[in-house]
């Protein structure tokens, strides 16, 4: 019997088409959906990061604020604002206002230094604006080279610089606008509530503009404005300018909780503990660092009330009975950390009319020490301290030496009056070992 042949498998076109057509359209679903999502989830993603935009993030916080209006399309906090703090390089700013190009325009909540203006002098050239700012010039920048990451985060800040003849009657036809800090102008300070305004908070601070006569006005530890030829010495409160491209990282603007904008710290003003005591650091170099006691020197918890010395304000730690002396012997090897502290250049030199008020004078005399004071031109990072001493002479004869009072005005003491002591001293930057720099978070040896 003859067996039946297997029948032959014919293929079906049609069917073989529709499974390809099927693939095909199956891969081009997921290529085409993958992308679709990758771009919605990256457009996604820079939509969040533009809600994170430090000034529309200000704005949308606080556009129905009684302490938040606006003035010729510009944004202000006034009166009593208390949500408009922010940090930057370890100090604390105010914001004072959000322009319509959203550059945000802020204020340290406290002076960085005391300085006369210089008379006769405008913003361009005044004293003030060559410390704040670097330049060709020796001795400038002070506080400009120790910003952090300044590229990332400032702009040159726009200050109007118009001549104001009186309070009733200020413009802003003219606006200077050549460096990253500068002082607060007449019309920002009335525009944020004047004497009302959060900026006055018990300091007196030279302001940008000049009157007719050629005088700085200034606001006074009233927070009432007035005028001065140059040579007095008062607080500097600088501004700074935001980029309108800086996100936000964290914080809600208050002062427990300022806004937070850079990913990581400077060492300049942050806080340093050595042994139990707490220091600050008020100059970074290259290796080395300065460093300010956070408070007076205490003996037996009572506030150190010592005399400069017997002569002039000259540092000399060789003879016994002057402040100079007790630094580098006694109060040294009190210190359990005295093998970290090394010598170091500081100011010593006298600050007045033998000088015309110049600081960069004032800073070219220079000593070799282990612990001194605070001088004429070093950046003031406590204003909860008062009367103490600075090394700085008040002419190059006289037997009188400045001290720094808590509203940072300067006054003249002769060199055997008592005063509080703040010391200073440097260590090497790599013994800096654990720690951010915060308060909460010092930097430690060990």
């Amino acid at each position: 019997m003859k067996k039946n042949k297997k029948a032959k498998r014919v293929i079906n076109k049609q069917k073989l088409f529709s499974f390809i057509s099927f693939i095909f359209l199956l891969i081009c679903c997921l290529w085409y959906g993958g992308r679709a999502i990758y771009f919605y989830l990256d457009s996604r993603k820079t939509f969040e990061n533009e809600d994170k935009l430090l000034a529309q993030t200000i704005i949308d916080k606080n556009y129905d604020k009684d302490n938040f209006k606006k003035i010729n399309g510009d944004y202000y906090f006034y009166n009593d604002a208390k949500n408009n703090y922010l940090t930057y390089s370890n100090l604390t700013f105010r914001i004072i206002k959000i322009n319509k190009d959203n550059e945000i325009t802020l204020i340290s909540d406290t002076p960085i230094t005391s300085l006369a203006y210089g008379e006769n002098k405008t913003i361009k050239n005044s004293y003030i604006t060559k410390w704040l700012n670097e330049s060709t010039d020796t001795n400038t920048g002070i506080l400009e080279k120790n910003l952090n990451n300044k590229e990332n985060y400032l702009m040159q800040t726009k200050t109007c610089s118009d001549n104001v003849s009186s309070v009733k009657n200020v413009t802003c036809k003219k606006t200077y606008d050549e460096n990253y800090l500068s002082l607060l102008s007449v019309a920002d300070y009335i525009n944020t509530g004047s004497v009302d305004s959060f900026i006055n908070n018990g300091y007196y601070s030279y302001l940008a503009n000049n009157n007719s006569n050629k005088e700085i006005w200034y606001i006074n530890d009233e927070g009432k404005l007035d005028t001065s030829d140059g040579t007095d010495i008062y607080g500097v409160k600088f501004t700074i300018t935001i980029k309108p491209t800086v996100s936000l990282i964290s914080g809600e603007g208050t002062e427990t909780s300022p806004y937070i904008i850079e990913d990581n710290n400077s060492y300049f003003a942050s806080y340093v503990t050595l042994g139990t005591d707490t220091w600050r650091i008020y100059e970074d170099n290259d290796t080395t660092i300065k460093l300010v006691l956070n408070d007076y020197i205490k003996i037996n918890n009572e506030n150190l009330e010592y005399v400069y010395s017997n002569d002039n304000y000259f540092h000399n730690d060789t003879k016994y009975g002057s402040l100079a002396y007790y630094l580098n012997h006694k109060y040294l090897n009190s210190l359990t950390y005295k093998d970290l502290i090394i010598d170091n250049e500081y100011v010593n030199n006298y600050y007045g009319e033998d000088n015309n008020f110049n600081y960069q004078t004032t800073l070219n005399k220079t000593i070799d020490t282990k612990v001194t004071v605070l001088s004429i031109g070093n950046p003031i990072l406590n204003n909860t301290l008062d009367n103490y001493f600075t090394s700085t002479g008040t002419g190059k004869s006289n037997s009188s030496i400045y001290i720094i009072n808590k509203n940072t005005t300067i006054e003249e003491i002769d060199v055997d009056e008592e005063a509080y002591v703040v010391p200073c001293i440097s260590i090497m930057k790599e013994n800096l070992k654990t720690g951010s720099g915060l308060i909460s978070d010092p930097y430690r040896t060990e």
